[in-house]
């Protein structure tokens, strides 16, 4: 399993997921998207948590934290019908290629949002948005 000991090596880990059906994936927020690079993800900027140090123990390895998002398209795009449909896809192909990630030192856990519309530029998408933790 890939070790994340640093925000650098977690959120390039979180950046190489292959998700099936994204088009493009960028290793930062990108601060604008081409129709043509839809659907897309990209990690949001990582967090943590740690337990403190004390002369009698305590720390232990970190609790990592960062929000891969994907964006599908942009609102107004199609019917209900097709973009609902094209969401659920998605995050059939997204649970797959979080069941099979390597990233930390033990099994990630991720809670997994939709029916998010995220800003990008002056365009909004419909996206999905994972929090995801590894140790």
């Amino acid at each position: 399993m890939t070790v994340p000991t640093t925000y650098a090596t977690f959120t390039s880990a979180i950046a190489a997921l292959t998700v099936t059906g994204v088009t493009r994936k960028f290793t930062y927020p990108p601060a604008s998207v081409e129709t043509a690079d839809l659907p897309c993800s990209y990690p949001a900027l990582p967090r943590s948590i740690e337990d403190g140090w004390t002369f009698t123990g305590g720390g232990g390895w970190p609790a990592m934290f960062c929000d891969l998002v994907i964006l599908l398209e942009p609102v107004g795009q199609n019917t209900q019908s097709a973009n609902y449909a094209a969401l659920i896809a998605m995050v059939d192909n997204l649970l797959t290629a979080l069941r099979a990630a390597s990233i930390g030192r033990a099994k990630i856990n991720w809670e997994i949002t939709t029916n998010v519309q995220v800003q990008v530029h002056d365009a909004a998408y419909w996206a999905i948005i994972t929090t995801i933790e590894a140790r």
